[in-house]
């Protein structure tokens, strides 16, 4: 509700009038009639169904701070649905409307500023749990009389603990001081602040906002030097802010404090901090040029932050994309200048077909033997697989008509990934049995992902799991039940390029046919086969009508087969002396011969990996990484052959990674919200978000070119 003049609140507060309104509530002038003096009264409205226990606990944890430089919450209560707190009301100028007056401001007053602030922060940051105020922008930062800075609006402050995530409840953001984490899913922190307090610095300092962190992320927008808007400022006050600013918050300062002592230590005694009664009436003082000699910024430790492991297996899904956010320094006027831009492998464009290769049946031929190290012991006993399988069908599959559609992006907002849509499995149609479904992921106006025209693909009876699209994204293969006596899963393809087709059963082995992933140039289907009389997994190709089908695999437990974008390689997991890992073979060979994907260590540096995906540009090779029942998702530069591998998700429960077709983005499923979930994040990790966000199984998803 939006409170009126004299409203009467707890028969005690009665409203003056609004102070601030904004998308998480509003902020009201109102007076305590039992003190008898002004105060501040903060509504939050509540997006989620965050519970009043969890609102009254965090607003306690407020209330027992006390600094100098901090409102005191002095209240707190619910009506309704909605969140009240009162606190101290500073009768102050802000920050932002000094800006808007003065433009750039000057650094002795800055830094004066900075020293109480960070010292705010740090006592925040330093209580148990942490408190993050998360909406740190000039605005927000009140002067009093005696020109002290106060941070203000606590309404969207939350206690960090080990397993939070930006809650849904207090997803307040302002562009261009927020840090990436704070748009999707991603832990908020301490690091979060860091990042909202330096673009305040950035902007007291130049006079202008700084870039929104998202545009950065995404390659659209570059931070512009300090030096360049303000030529005056220190160097190294100029590399502290900046490096603070980092899009990775791994890549800031471990704490406030190493943060500002990066910047006074740089100020070495040529740029004083006047005391509060001189800045009182300090008007517009000239800004001290810099004598301060050039020097390098140490990197400081990083910050240890928990990180999640992972969690059961899938059989991994199609199409590729990759890792754009490469760290680059740039020298501007003797400072240094931290931004991450795209790197690009350029994919080279080969289309030569596949050797064909005999049909070698099962059990029926001498096994040819692998090129694996003689020490190592190969497994020949079957293990069961962690990927969802469709329950038994009896029937012949009827496509409906409904699964006759176009999917192309739509005009309302920007599509995210450089392809059309994303499939996936789910069981939102009648709440049981796992259809194909599609959606759009796009940006919104205000930058945040979302996911836009959820379409039902198949409805006929039987589940279906594991999507991939044909790469002129015109087909899309899945697994289903087949039509044999057995009821043995087995390779579907359904056209939607033809209106009314139906789906065709191409594999039609015994056993269970699994892991269907498309060869680049579309003639071929790589796919996984447990049809052995040992239930060894195996790989398989056909053509892409079901036709010229034959084996690979020979001895040992292959599969999850994955294509590198020129074909000359298909890397798939090996299960040998019980460890998976990353084999691959090689084109000119037909695909013949294995060899080990990472031939530094017996059985590769990338511990034990579930499933492989390469990017389109052929970059960077993202797979999950196996700990017991953890599983997360990692990424490395394909050419380093299992070094310099790098974690990007960041819980426990995440699997299935699926490259956009631009290679910027990694679509995945994540169960760290309880149930199966569509997760996007950047090709480094960034702006995780639940693109599916409800109760039920949603998983497995696959790009479409």
């Amino acid at each position: 509700m939006e409170l009126t003049p004299d409203t009467m609140l707890q028969n005690r507060y009665r409203i003056i009038r609004q102070l601030g309104k904004g998308g998480m509530g509003e902020v009201y002038l109102a007076f305590d009639t039992s003190l008898e003096h002004e105060v501040a009264v903060k509504l939050n409205r509540s997006q989620s169904k965050q519970s009043s226990t969890q609102f009254i606990n965090e607003a306690r944890l407020l209330a027992n701070l006390h600094h100098p430089n901090l409102p005191r919450v002095t209240d707190y209560f619910l009506m309704g649905e909605e969140q009240f707190l009162v606190m101290d009301f500073i009768a102050g100028e802000d920050l932002g409307s000094l800006i808007e007056k003065q433009g750039a401001l000057p650094l002795d007053r800055v830094m004066y500023w900075a020293e109480q602030l960070s010292s705010a922060l740090s006592y925040m940051h330093r209580q148990t749990p942490p408190v993050i105020h998360r909406d740190i922008k000039p605005q927000n930062i009140k002067l009093t009389a005696d020109g002290e800075p106060i941070l203000v609006d606590f309404g969207i402050a939350k206690a960090a603990e080990t397993s939070q995530m930006t809650a849904t409840g207090a997803i307040g953001y302002t562009p261009g001081y927020a840090p990436p984490e704070q748009y999707g899913s991603t832990r908020t922190g301490p690091y979060t602040d860091q990042y909202a307090f330096a673009a305040t610095l950035y902007a007291l300092l130049t006079g202008q906002r700084p870039v929104d962190s998202v545009q950065r992320v995404l390659g659209k927008e570059v931070l512009t030097p300090l030096n360049l808007l303000n030529p005056t400022i220190p160097a190294q006050i100029q590399a502290a802010i900046e490096h603070a600013m980092s899009i990775r918050p791994e890549d800031r300062f471990a704490s406030v404090d190493d943060f500002l002592g990066a910047m006074t230590g740089a100020m070495n005694d040529n740029v004083p901090r006047q005391a509060p009664t001189q800045l009182a009436n300090a008007g517009s003082a000239t800004i001290p040029s810099s004598s301060t000699a050039e020097t390098v910024l140490r990197p400081q430790a990083k910050q240890e932050k928990p990180g999640p492991r992972y969690l059961s297996g899938c059989s991994y899904i199609l199409l590729v994309v990759a890792f754009f956010i490469a760290g680059a320094a740039l020298l501007g006027g003797g400072a240094l200048f931290f931004f991450w831009q795209s790197t690009r492998v350029a994919t080279a464009n080969t289309a030569t077909a596949l050797a064909a290769a005999q049909l070698i049946p099962d059990d029926a031929a001498t096994p040819r033997p692998a090129t694996a190290t003689a020490s190592l012991e190969f497994t020949k006993t079957a293990t069961a697989t962690s990927t969802t399988m469709p329950a038994t069908q009896t029937s012949t599959p009827t496509i409906s008509p409904t699964a006759t559609v176009t999917l192309e992006p739509t005009a309302t907002s920007a599509p995210a990934g450089g392809g059309k849509a994303i499939a996936f499995v789910s069981d939102r149609g009648d709440g049981k049995t796992l259809q194909i479904w599609s959606f759009k992921p796009v940006l919104d106006a205000s930058g945040k992902l979302v996911a836009s025209d959820f379409i039902q693909l198949t409805s006929d009876p039987g589940d279906k799991t594991q999507p991939a699209w044909s790469p002129d994204g015109k087909k899309i293969a899945y697994v289903t039940t087949g039509n044999s006596k057995t009821n043995a899963l087995d390779i579907w393809v359904l056209d939607f390029s033809t209106p009314g087709s139906q789906p065709i059963d191409l594999s039609k082995l015994g056993g269970d046919d699994s892991d269907p992933a498309w060869s680049p140039d579309g003639k071929w289907i790589a796919f996984t086969n447990n049809g052995r009389s040992d239930g060894i997994r195996q790989i398989y190709l056909m053509n892409a009508d079901g036709t010229n089908l034959h084996r690979l695999s020979y001895d040992f437990e292959e599969y999850t087969p994955a294509w590198y974008p020129d074909m000359e390689w298909l890397v798939y997991v090996i299960h040998a002396s019980d460890n998976a890992y990353l084999y691959m073979r090689n084109k000119v060979e037909g695909y013949a011969t294995p060899q080990a994907y990472d031939a530094a260590e017996i059985f590769g540096r990338f511990g034990q990996v579930k499933s492989a995906v390469i990017s389109p540009d052929g970059s960077t090779i993202a797979y999950v990484r196996v700990d017991g029942s953890s599983q997360h998702i990692f990424s490395a530069p394909w050419k380093s052959r299992g070094a310099n591998s790098s974690q990007l998700s960041t819980t426990n429960k995440d699997y299935c990674p699926v490259w956009s077709p631009d290679s910027q983005w990694i679509a995945f499923t994540s169960e760290r919200d309880g149930d199966q979930e569509i997760y996007i994040m950047t090709n480094a990790g960034l702006l995780q978000t639940n693109l599916t966000n409800r109760p039920g199984r949603d998983l497995q998803p696959a790009w479409q070119p």
